[in-house]
Formats: structure tokens, C-alpha cells, sequence
């Protein structure tokens, strides 16, 4: 039988926006298993947040997110994959002299996915300090290792295009991810754009 406990917390996570499902299992020493099914509109990452900040602020408990398991299923009326990632702000300002640094927003159903990057402000280098503040802001709905290692102007048809080059890595396998953005007149956000792009077809 769920513990007082386990029966608050339960209460207590169903409130969550997104979740359609839970199940806690805890005893007298403490939480062993929480099992979460939730929609698609966020990532399992930023549903596991959004628990341990309500559980935390409710009942001053500090979750351990082992225990917390995800299940997405389709959302009834949106998915992930008519809720693209969207670039809603690019801004890049002066360090010093030398460095800039570039601030992303982008914007997921109802998140919002903040990125940072600086480094030396050469023509060559901004589109990649550009490129990491997105990967940066991207950070937490995926689990693999990305790196942003090239980019490309190119005419095709008559339009001038952003290619860029992404490296993913996971379980020790490399695979290269092309991005393309249409140039719109301003380069660093098809920089930003292009990035999306690949990041889409991961």
C-alpha cells in the first residue's frame, strides 16, 4: 500500500503540466520508483525539472532524478514534430575589444531554451561562437555530443545559402549532420537557422 508520502507526491507531480500518468512506489525508508507518462510537447529532461522544482517548492523533498522514469506518448492535439524548434532572438554584443558574445532564444510549444557562447570576434570565428550558443540552448532535450565545425556559403538556383556542418557522437559513434538556411540578409542568423536545421534531423 503507497505511503501517506508517496500518495502527496503523486497528487502532487499529476498537477504538472504535461503529465497524464503517475505512480510513485516508496516504503517507511523513503521513494524507491517514480514512473512519469507525459506528452510529447517537452522533453523528458524538462519534465524531470519541472517535477523536482515542484516537488522541492511544495514539500522541501530533493528529489534524486535516478528514480524518476519518462514514458512520452503522442500528444492529443500537438507533437514534437509540428512544434519545431524556432529561433525567436539572436543577440551579439561586444565583450571588449577583442571577444563577443552571442544570446539565443529559441522557442519549443511552450519552452523557451536559452543559449550563451563567446569567444574572439573574427570574421571566420563569429558564425561558430553563433553556431555553440545554439547547440548551448539545445543542451538539455537531447543526450548526445555536438559540435559545430564548419560552415559554407553556396548559390544554388539563383539563392544564396548557409550550410553548416554538425558532428553528433553517441555510444562512441560519429556521424556528420548537414543544416541549410536560405541567406535572408542577415548571416549570423542563418547561421543560427542552418544549426536548426541540422539539429532537426538528428
Amino acid at each position: 500500500m503507497p505511503t501517506l508520502e508517496a500518495m502527496k507526491i503523486e497528487e502532487l507531480i499529476s498537477r504538472v503540466p504535461g503529465v497524464k500518468a503517475v505512480k510513485v512506489v516508496g516504503d517507511s525508508s523513503g521513494l524507491n520508483e517514480i514512473h512519469v507518462i507525459t506528452s510529447s510537447d517537452k522533453s523528458p529532461k524538462q519534465i524531470v525539472r519541472d517535477i523536482e522544482t515542484v516537488i522541492l517548492a511544495s514539500t522541501g523533498v530533493r528529489l534524486d532524478r535516478k528514480i524518476i522514469s519518462i514514458a512520452q506518448v503522442e500528444s492529443d492535439t500537438r507533437t514534437e514534430k509540428i512544434l519545431p524548434y524556432q529561433l525567436t532572438n539572436l543577440k551579439i554584443e561586444n565583450v571588449d575589444e577583442r571577444n563577443v558574445r552571442v544570446n539565443v532564444t529559441i522557442e519549443h510549444g511552450e519552452e523557451e531554451l536559452y543559449g550563451e557562447f563567446s569567444g574572439p570576434k573574427t570574421s571566420r570565428n563569429v558564425p561558430k561562437i553563433v553556431g555553440n550558443a545554439v547547440l548551448n540552448a539545445l543542451a538539455d532535450v537531447h543526450d548526445f555530443a555536438l559540435s559545430f565545425d564548419d560552415f559554407a556559403e553556396v548559390y544554388f538556383v539563383g539563392k544564396k545559402y548557409v550550410l553548416v556542418h554538425i558532428t553528433k557522437q553517441y555510444n562512441n559513434i560519429e556521424e556528420s549532420i548537414i543544416g541549410t538556411a536560405i541567406m535572408d540578409g542577415n548571416f549570423e542568423k542563418s547561421i543560427a537557422e542552418a544549426v536548426l536545421d541540422a539539429f532537426r534531423r538528428i
